[in-house]
């Protein structure tokens, strides 16, 4: 099952729609930036291989993903597509690889080495989708990853909710905003709300929560079983 398949299995077959947001949950080390791009690749692929043809702005804070693994994912996704067609010819692979190169071009990464430059992203992110309409999705990877560089230097400490929430509220207001569907990962520990102060924390909507788990030493997605081969993520049929 390849990433058409798989992002028809977390959001239906119409797919999710503008101001939807995402969130992508799991312990460390469960592929949720794997699974980001997975889901990243099929919008960027063109309508003709099955995909959303959208831009895509990424404020990247774990850098996990590149522009080289990216690409990569795009290109078996396009491969994938065209071996799936019936009495269709593959295109030669030469011609997959220039289109995957032109599919990454449509994003924009926005590198994240501090908290202030999360800050920065979130509004250079706003200028960026006005002068390309054809942003549609803004993904970040990964909500939370500077709490603990930061947390010797705050005055007011923060948990790790609150902080979550504070961010996750920053991108649904983008969203929303500029009219874009967002997606993010974040570790699953940032949800637990264990300290509560009755502090009224804004309210945030999750359109769609991809949930992944280690269960047994094996990880699933929604319950489903998943597996990571050749640089993607796939449900495995049982």
């Amino acid at each position: 099952m390849e990433s058409r398949q798989l992002h028809s299995a977390v959001f239906g077959v119409c797919g999710f729609e503008d101001e939807t947001l995402v969130e992508i949950s799991g312990p460390g080390n469960s592929g949720k930036s794997l699974v980001l791009q997975q889901l990243m690749a099929h919008c960027l692929a063109p309508y003709e291989f099955g995909g959303r043809q959208w831009s895509v702005l990424l404020i990247n804070l774990s850098h996990k993903i590149t522009r080289e693994s990216l690409t990569k994912c795009i290109n078996t996704e396009l491969q994938a597509f065209s071996e799936g067609v019936e009495g269709g010819e593959s295109p030669p692979e030469e011609e997959l690889v220039e289109i995957a190169g032109e599919c990454v071009g449509r994003v924009r990464f926005l590198n994240c080495f501090s908290t202030e430059d999360v800050s920065t992203a979130l509004i250079d992110a706003r200028y960026a989708i006005v002068n390309d309409p054809g942003v549609q999705l803004v993904a970040l990877d990964t909500l939370g990853e500077f709490y603990w560089l930061d947390f010797p230097k705050r005055t007011q400490k923060l948990s790790m909710f609150r902080h979550y929430r504070q961010w996750q509220t920053r991108l649904e207001r983008l969203c929303k905003e500029a009219i874009v569907c967002g997606m993010y990962t974040v570790d699953s520990a940032h949800l637990e709300n264990r300290y509560v102060h009755g502090e009224q924390l804004p309210g945030v909507k999750i359109n769609y929560t991809v949930r992944m788990e280690k269960i047994g030493g094996c990880l699933t997605l929604n319950g489903l079983p998943l597996a990571f081969g050749n640089g993607g993520a796939k449900l495995v049929n049982k």
